[in-house]
């Protein structure tokens, strides 16, 4: 009986050191190989673009890597808005919306683009943006399954307005424009018919995989509550890791309430830290904007100097 113990305890130190070894390994598999790269979503300046964004990174510890912004469907590529994040030594993101600015809008602009309508639309800014020559990272019509916009809720139409659009880029050789794939966090309505992975037009046609998602707190409405950041983006980011494995992945548009003091830069700590365990996260996008009189927080990342102090010590810490 005695051997018969011995055996087991050296086969349970055995096993203990098999199952630490492979916990080490995972926690190695899952360290970063590259810094997490940042950048802002703001709004674009028609006087002195480059000034006002000179002035913005001056807040931080180190200038961004993306500049992203919103522009409508129609629109001539809009090169001098990207050549200024360009000069700072930033990435612009064109953050495609799937309608026409102005009073009188379509009901969904979506049968419209799949109808050829704007063919002529996207062959001349793809032309624009191969003479341009530098990288360009379009976000085309994001949050399509969020029924807050009307290019949501028909992921076959917008599957195949997305591959038109792509298609077109293609033939003209508008190859270092990367096509940024961004959902929201949660599907609205949640159901089957609207799963966020309907709208994926196939590996081929997107270059990154991004979500969007927000704390809004606890006073924003009766449908939202503080929420963590694992909390509002853990289950998607796993969805991708399963799904889009060979995938990079970005924060498309992040962002968290004010809150009770000392909360929201708590909150940017545990972010910072959760997605050090994610490599496939490549980069993330604060939504810098004041949406008050919008009814929405002050997503501003100075909005408190704790915030922006939290910031500094973790997204935009300088390299050691």
């Amino acid at each position: 009986m005695r051997q018969y113990g011995l055996l087991i305890l050296v086969l349970g130190i055995a096993i203990t050191g098999f199952v630490l070894a492979c916990a080490g390994g995972n926690e190695r598999a899952n360290k970063r190989s590259a810094p997490l790269e940042w950048g802002l979503l703001t709004m674009r300046s028609h006087t002195d673009f480059k000034g006002r964004l000179k002035t913005n990174f001056a807040r931080f510890a180190t200038p961004p890597k993306y500049v992203m912004f919103f522009y409508p469907l129609g629109g001539d590529f809009p090169r001098p808005y990207i050549e200024a994040p360009a000069d700072l030594g930033a990435t612009t993101i064109v953050s495609l919306e799937l309608y026409e600015w102005g009073p009188k809008k379509r009901p969904s602009y979506l049968p419209a683009i799949n109808a050829g309508e704007y063919d002529e639309s996207f062959r001349k800014w793809a032309e624009d943006a191969k003479l341009f020559g530098r990288r360009v990272l379009l976000r085309f019509g994001y949050e399509f399954n969020g029924d807050w916009f009307s290019w949501s809720l028909d992921p076959p139409a917008f599957v195949k307005a997305w591959r038109r659009a792509h298609d077109i880029f293609d033939q003209v050789g508008a190859h270092h424009v990367e096509w940024v794939w961004s959902p929201n966090f949660e599907s609205c309505p949640n159901t089957p018919e609207n799963d966020i992975h309907r709208y994926y037009p196939g590996d081929k046609y997107v270059d990154w995989v991004a979500v969007d998602g927000y704390n809004f707190g606890d006073h924003h409405d009766q449908w939202h509550k503080w929420m963590t950041f694992d909390e509002v983006f853990a289950k998607v980011l796993a969805s991708f890791a399963v799904r889009y494995p060979d995938k990079p992945v970005m924060l498309a548009e992040f962002g968290c309430a004010v809150g009770k003091p000392g909360r929201r830069a708590q909150w940017i700590r545990e972010a910072y830290e959760s997605l050090l365990r994610r490599p496939q996260v490549k980069t993330v996008i604060w939504f810098d904007l004041d949406k008050r009189r919008k009814g929405e927080p002050d997503w501003r990342i100075d909005a408190t100097p704790d915030s922006l102090q939290a910031f500094n010590e973790t997204f935009a810490a300088e390299t050691p």
